[in-house]
């Protein structure tokens, strides 16, 4: 609250109809900007007062180009329906002028008041807006004070300010620093917390410098606010004095008066409107990181103040954290009042975050100056407001999502359907939980930095399984245990297998051995057995004879779905009643009778002719080529698979093998004759045509 003589506020209250009543408003726009007009917040009788250091002001709105009553001053400490610590709201100035041509949308001027022969400091505002209006002479002006200075990027600052990640600064650093980035002035005063060292804790592609500014009055428990001289101040709401602790009294008449002592009484007032209850004051403190983290918490209440989210304090331990909400705690516990809505006479020398009181008919109203509105000039009138649930509901300042570099946080989950706790630490990149629910019991361990994939680490205990499995990345190792009613299994997933063992053994390269030794392999696949009788065996899938090294091989019975034989083999005699192959891949097949092909019509389906046309225009687009096979030394002849890929024609003309293109051959002969009919029957119409000359 500003110190203004008694008789100064007499004037404000009584009508302007005697020469020190009357009220003058002045627009200054200086060219370097206005510095701060006043030492204090106190107002000024006197024109000597007025600082000399801004120059002579270069366009200057007086009252007769102000258009009467247009003014509207509207300050807000906190706007919302509950009180949120931190707040830094920009006062906004509204008023309609006429025959001002200058450009001024941009600039900042300071207002100024006067009362009679009362000089006071109004404030310093930037003007965001200038409308013409439908008369055209007029111009309506929208101004905010310097609060909006602090709506830019300051990430440059802050990595200025943080040039290794050790770097450290104290509260009290980075507003002085902030405040010289913004260049704006503040009150020299110190904050609870301004000793708290903060070190690198976000690594910002952009950071709004107003976010910073509440960052730090949110954990200082106060509010930013530019009051009338235009310099930035941190406003603290009084002590209310009702209790001695925190147990609540039980009724009204033990209500104590001297709380709101110094709260700016009102004699007189148009209107007021107020709520049947007062606001219970906070009683507990909660600073956390994260929704659902425990965090700090302090106090025994139930009406609880929730820090959540500001980046100024991640990566504290739970000894700072809970110092630093004890602080918090001492600032803000206990601020009662009665949500109510004034409108009275104004009072220019009342400031957002005084107390009032106002005397109805039956009790008195004690509130604080959350929001107000200044309207008119010579009629000047003042609307004050306070609202507020009973119980808080909780909201948080800062809502900006930020890439955090620090940060603790211990959550625990306890629910019907679960009971987990999470453990996380930011600047190591680690997370741990552990979880249960009904049926199942989970442990997991992760780390993480910017310069590595995931390592993660996870132990599942369900009734009929057990699962561990480590992971990095996409590389994964596993061992599973199940029982259900088909069996008991293990099952491993691994890039590579160690098993230590003095009958078994394998090593991390791939070597290993079993039976005792007698049965060794290298890591290049080579196999030794010793002593080793192998009495039977069922082989399936491809063997390679040539990496077992098999110089003679004999089987009584031996059931092979496909033989590929490489290099040079001989086979004299194959005794056989019958030989069945889906495929058989050779370089030469020799016979004394050519082979038989099933064509059967029951073993068929789908049986579509060939017309000649299309028979013969395919055995004329084929391209007879003679060539050698690559690996064999017998020239050959056929066609070129690509060749016949470009044939235009739905026939299944070749077809793919292990990614070569081959030739079905032996169905070509259906084609020759197509082919040779269609020529007959060219050949027919010919002799027809000779015939008839």
């Amino acid at each position: 609250m500003l110190d203004v003589p008694e008789i100064i506020k007499q004037r404000c209250r009584s009508d302007n109809n005697r020469a020190e009543t009357v009220k003058h408003l002045e627009l200054s726009f200086f060219d370097g900007g206005v510095d701060t007009l006043y030492p204090s917040n106190d107002l000024y009788p006197a024109d000597d007062l007025y600082p000399a250091d801004a120059g002579a002001a270069w366009l200057t709105i007086g009252l007769d180009r102000i258009c009467a009553e247009t003014l509207n001053l509207t300050e807000n400490l906190s706007s919302g329906n509950n009180i949120v610590w931190g707040s830094c709201e920009a006062a906004k100035f509204v008023i309609t002028v006429a025959d001002v041509e200058d450009e001024i949308e941009g600039r900042e001027f300071a207002a100024t008041l006067n009362i009679g022969d009362y000089k006071m400091a109004y404030g310093i505002y930037v003007v965001d807006s200038v409308i013409r209006q439908a008369d055209r002479r007029k111009r309506k002006i929208t101004a905010y004070d310097r609060m909006v200075k602090f709506d830019v990027d300051v990430s440059d600052w802050y990595h200025a300010m943080y040039p290794t990640d050790d770097a450290t600064h104290t509260v009290k650093d980075l507003r002085d620093s902030l405040c010289d980035e913004i260049g704006v002035p503040q009150e020299q005063m110190a904050l609870i917390n301004d000793g708290l060292v903060v070190g690198k804790t976000i690594s910002p592609e952009s950071l709004c410098g107003r976010d910073v500014l509440k960052a730090i009055c949110e954990i200082n428990g106060v509010f930013g606010h530019f009051d009338r001289t235009g310099t930035l101040v941190y406003v603290s709401l009084q002590d209310t004095g009702l209790y001695p602790s925190d147990t609540l009294y039980p009724g009204d008449d033990l209500y104590p008066q001297s709380g709101w002592a110094a709260a700016e009484e009102l004699e007189y007032y148009k209107s007021i409107t107020y709520e049947d209850y007062l606001i219970d004051g906070i009683d507990r403190v909660q600073v956390r990181q994260e929704e659902g983290d425990i965090g700090a918490v302090v106090g025994s209440g139930g009406n609880t103040y929730i820090v959540e989210g500001n980046f100024l304090v991640y990566g504290l331990g739970s000894a700072d954290l809970t110092k630093l909400a004890w602080s918090i705690y001492d600032t803000i516990a206990g601020k009662t009042y009665r949500p109510a809505k004034i409108a009275s006479y104004a009072m220019p020398w009342i400031e957002v975050g005084d107390g009032l009181r106002a005397i109805t008919t039956d009790m008195e109203i004690a509130t604080f100056v959350l929001t107000r509105t200044m309207s008119g000039i010579q009629a000047m009138m003042d609307t004050v407001e306070a609202k507020g649930t009973k119980t808080q509901a909780q909201s948080f300042g800062i809502q900006n999502e930020i890439i955090q570099l620090k940060g603790k946080t211990a959550v625990i989950v306890r629910s019907v359907d679960e009971v987990s706790a999470t453990v996380t630490d930011l600047e190591k990149q680690t997370t741990a939980q552990l979880k249960v629910v009904s049926d199942k019991i989970t442990a997991e361990v992760k780390r993480a930095t910017d310069q590595e994939v995931e390592l993660a680490g996870s132990i599942s205990v369900l009734a009929g399984q057990i699962e561990a499995k480590v992971s990095r990345g996409d590389l994964i190792a596993s061992i599973n245990l199940e029982v259900n009613k088909a069996g008991s299994c293990i099952t491993m997933e691994a890039g590579h297998f160690v098993f230590k063992g003095s009958n078994f053994y394998v090593n991390a390269d791939g070597s290993g051995g079993a039976a005792n030794g007698n049965l060794t392999w290298d890591a290049s696949g080579g196999l030794v057995a010793k002593n080793i009788k192998l009495i039977m065996a069922d082989i399936s899938g491809t063997t390679n004879s040539s990496s077992i090294g098999v110089s003679t091989m004999s089987a009584q019975n031996a059931n092979i779905d496909r033989l590929t034989v490489n290099g040079s083999s001989e086979m004299r005699d194959i005794v056989s009643g019958d030989i069945y192959a889906d495929d058989i891949q050779c370089t030469q097949i020799y016979s004394s009778r050519a082979g038989e092909w099933w064509s059967d019509r029951r073993m068929k389906s789908d049986i579509n002719p060939i017309s000649p046309e299309a028979a013969l225009a395919v055995t004329m687009a084929l391209k007879p080529m003679t060539f050698y096979m690559v690996g064999a030394d017998e020239k050959d002849m056929g066609f070129v698979a690509q060749d016949v890929a470009e044939i235009e024609s739905d026939l299944p003309l070749y077809t793919m093998l292990d990614g070569f293109y081959a030739l079905p051959y032996t169905s070509y002969v259906a084609l020759l004759s197509g082919a040779i009919q269609a020529q007959q029957e060219q050949i027919s119409k010919l002799k027809e045509v000779l015939h008839a000359k």
